[in-house]
């Protein structure tokens, strides 16, 4: 005979949390306005803060990337896809580091710093393996400079959903923490 188990409460959450902001990723890279404006830093970032696991935080941008790139074009080589998933954990990391309370540079540091990442690794990839600028230090610098637009994108995409995601998250503590609160002096009333 099998007892019937309850979950907790905040398992029921964390699992809610974990599929809405993977739910989020997707979809903001797949109905992006502009490249590299998604919200896929701000979630990882998130993710990395909000979830005790680190194993949970670190799934949720490999996730989010592997599902919206069934719908993506593919990337040319696969030593860029590597390079691209390696460097979509670094929000993660970030906000471990949040999580840590090593809040010091400010939550708008750490959103800014996704971006600055992807762009040198992603492009410092795509200039090593993918032959499309010479293989020099003048070639690497003309990847990065053509790379400038999609930076700004992301740099843009990354601050505007970072407040966003945050934004949204301490608006839904201090409005649990208000109902609470009439809810305890409606049950002090005689």
């Amino acid at each position: 005979m099998s007892e019937n188990r309850i979950v907790p409460a905040n398992r029921i959450v964390s699992a809610s949390v974990f599929c809405l902001l993977i739910a989020i990723g997707v979809v903001g890279r797949w109905f992006q306005p502009d490249w590299c404006f998604t919200p896929l830093a701000a979630v990882s970032l998130f993710a990395g803060f909000y979830f005790a696991r680190p194993a949970a935080a670190f799934l949720v941008p490999l996730a989010i990337m592997t599902i919206s790139d069934l719908l993506l074009p593919a990337y040319a080589s696969p030593e860029v896809l590597l390079f691209v998933y390696a460097v979509a954990l670094v929000p993660v990391a970030l906000g471990r580091r949040l999580r840590q309370g090593r809040m010091l540079p400010g939550l708008a540091f750490y959103a800014v710093l996704p971006a600055v990442s992807f762009w040198l690794v992603s492009n410092f990839a795509v200039w090593m393996f993918q032959g499309m600028y010479p293989a020099t230090f003048e070639g690497l610098l003309a990847c990065y400079i053509a790379a400038l637009p999609f930076f700004r994108s992301m740099l843009s995409g990354d601050l505007l959903f970072t407040t966003l995601v945050f934004g949204c998250y301490l608006l839904s503590g201090d409005l649990a923490w208000s109902r609470l609160q009439r809810v305890a002096q409606r049950s002090d009333r005689p």
